[in-house]
């Protein structure tokens, strides 16, 4: 069985949200990698924009709080 790119635990098929290449990113933490790594928004969204679009995002909740972690770190 594959394991984890982010938390490093071994997961089983059904459990994986996301595969590319020879990366698996389990249910778990696929939000935490979306936001992170594949969310085109959030650039905006850290230099103080709001795009329409994180309106329908089902991962908002996640971006805000990496969002206001992450200005926090940069003030």
């Amino acid at each position: 069985m594959p394991f984890c790119t982010v938390c490093g635990r071994e997961v089983n098929f059904k459990n994986i949200s996301y595969i590319y290449g020879n990366i698996f990113i389990c249910k778990d933490c696929f939000p935490q990698y979306y936001v992170k790594n594949l969310c085109k928004v959030v650039e905006k969204r850290l230099r103080g924009e709001s795009p329409s679009a994180c309106n329908f995002c089902s991962f908002k909740k996640q971006c805000d709080v990496y969002v206001s972690k992450t200005l926090k770190a940069l003030s």
